[in-house]
């Protein structure tokens, strides 16, 4: 699965759950907006214009409560105890976990993340919790999560792909960069950010 797959489908947690979260009691989501990807044409104030690909342009609305994350490639011994980690994973016949993708996340995307363990459209699994060991040796590699219900062990192969997600403000956007902006549709045809993540220059 590409990187921008899997990164898209734990954003899409994140961000879904924040979006209710900032809900008034008894109010309806808006539509959710196809994900835009593409590089930034300009920056304007509380908004953003994204380029895609068929050269068509989008405007994506920054709010207070929008996500703005930089991702950056990171190694399993970045990762240490206490660490909240968003783990995609593959189930083998024996019930065993194997890491897909894992990302370190920041504090502020961790308060926003739904906690727990479950499987996903795709059928892997994904487990968003802190870290209680990590085990590094020469026959494997070892993930131990604490879970509600006690502590879920997922191993993690060499090619694993593992990043650290930051949180940072509107001022780290710049027109050139590549972003995905996942989001609500206005009415007015604009997408409403809950998330923009772009990958850390150079």
């Amino acid at each position: 699965m590409p990187t921008t797959v899997k990164a898209s489908a734990m954003l899409l947690v994140i961000a879904t759950t924040a979006a209710w979260s900032a809900l008034p009691a008894g109010a309806t989501p808006a539509a959710t907006a196809p994900a835009v990807q593409g590089t930034i044409a300009a920056v304007s104030g509380d908004s953003i214009t994204v380029t895609t690909a068929d050269g068509s342009q989008k405007v994506a609305k920054v709010a207070p409560d929008t996500l703005i994350l930089r991702r950056e490639p990171a190694a399993l011994r970045a990762i240490k105890a206490g660490d909240a980690l968003a783990v995609t994973a593959a189930r083998g016949a024996d019930g065993s976990l194997t890491a897909v993708s894992i990302s370190i996340l920041s504090p502020e995307l961790w308060n926003r993340a739904r906690k727990g363990q479950w499987t996903m459209e795709s059928g892997n699994i994904m487990t968003n919790a802190p870290v209680a060991q990590v085990v590094e040796r020469v026959e494997g590699r070892t993930l131990h999560m604490k879970l509600d219900q006690g502590t879920g062990t997922i191993s993690v192969p060499n090619a694993t792909e593992i990043h650290r997600l930051t949180t940072v403000g509107l001022n780290a956007l710049t027109p050139g960069m590549r972003v995905t902006v996942r989001g609500t549709e206005e009415p007015d045809g604009t997408t409403r950010a809950s998330s923009i993540l772009f990958d850390r220059p150079g």
